[in-house]
């Protein structure tokens, strides 16, 4: 690859949040929702959308030449990028465009300077309490996240389901498991296993029904969590600082068989300095969750102190990894 000169490179860097807000506009307009199979022009997809049309046609400009959409002679047209900003795409990702472009998110980088300084998550030093009280007071952005988080956990199912065999396991327990998607997604995979789904009482309440699966309402700080053979944190441990992740990782302890296993799915990040997914995700938890992702070496630790020993780690056709852990 040809490297840019040092001015290049620097503009292009520090400009490069132009795209996803032009992403997030394109998203909260709806284009990929009205523009069907056949090509639409900028002025058919203006008046759809209640949009300007020169405005919307130089955002697309720039975001066809990421390959979110295509421009053709006779209009514009989905790729497959572009395809998953659709709210009806059985993977949709127009939730998670949505989430990281709202007011929270951004009022949060904006104040990443602080975190610099101080070490402080940026999202407590621009709303009182942080990240959660915020949600609960803002129920429709608490709807859009949770809308982005089903289809982030939609990129994991598909990672967890191709690199494991869950049909060892006779029960299998989703810690924090949210609406029950990847759970089901494993019970389908493993037809002789059995399932439940721990989260908050008003989660498990709301969360999609399975043959053999139940729900348990609870709080995995407090528990008490199921017995199980296996136990899925997905995307949970990134959350927290190390002390909270521990006290989560200790309950599962307290409530796992000598036997059971601990299949914890996370973005883990690389020991040297290539690019990964993980590095632009361990910054969003400096900002937003007070969270971090972690290395192995960091995990290995974490699993130590939270009664577990780290066995292997599953790398995954995605950014995941699935760190087992057994009991120690």
């Amino acid at each position: 690859m040809q490297r840019l000169p040092a001015p290049a490179f620097i503009f292009n860097l520090t400009t490069s949040y132009l795209t996803p807000r032009c992403l997030y506009a394109v998203a909260q307009l709806g284009v990929a929702d009205v523009l069907g199979t056949t090509p639409m022009s900028t002025e058919e997809l203006a008046k759809a959308t209640g949009a300007h049309a020169d405005s919307l046609h130089r955002m697309l400009r720039l975001l066809s030449a990421q390959g979110v959409f295509e421009r053709r002679a006779q209009g514009w047209a989905h790729t497959d990028y572009s395809e998953h900003l659709k709210a009806s795409h059985p993977h949709s990702l127009k939730g998670l465009v949505l989430m990281f472009n709202d007011d929270i998110n951004w009022r949060s980088a904006q104040a990443l300077s602080v975190s610099a300084r101080t070490g402080q998550t940026a999202c407590d030093t621009v709303t009182p309490g942080g990240l959660w009280p915020y949600y609960q007071s803002h129920p429709e952005e608490a709807r859009i996240f949770d809308a982005a988080m089903t289809g982030k956990s939609h990129m994991a199912i598909a990672s967890m389901l191709q690199a494991m065999e869950f049909h060892r396991y006779e029960h299998i327990a989703d810690i924090a498991g949210g609406r029950g998607h990847v759970l089901s997604a494993v019970l389908d995979q493993a037809p002789r296993s059995r399932g439940t789904l721990f989260d908050l009482p008003h989660v498990v309440e709301h969360a999609q029904a399975h043959a053999r699966m139940q729900k348990q309402g609870g709080d995995f700080f407090v528990g008490p969590l199921p017995r199980a053979d296996a136990y899925i944190v997905s995307n949970i441990l990134h959350d927290w600082a190390d002390p909270q992740a521990i006290s989560i990782l200790r309950n599962i302890r307290q409530a796992a068989p000598a036997h059971a296993e601990l299949l914890v799915l996370e973005m883990m990040l690389p020991e040297g300095p290539e690019l990964h997914p993980a590095l632009v995700m361990d910054i969003v938890m400096l900002s937003l969750a007070g969270g971090r992702e972690r290395t192995q070496v960091q995990y290995d630790a974490l699993f130590a102190e939270g009664g577990f020993k780290l066995d292997r780690v599953v790398p995954t056709q995605g950014p995941y990894s699935i760190i087992v852990g057994k009991v120690a």
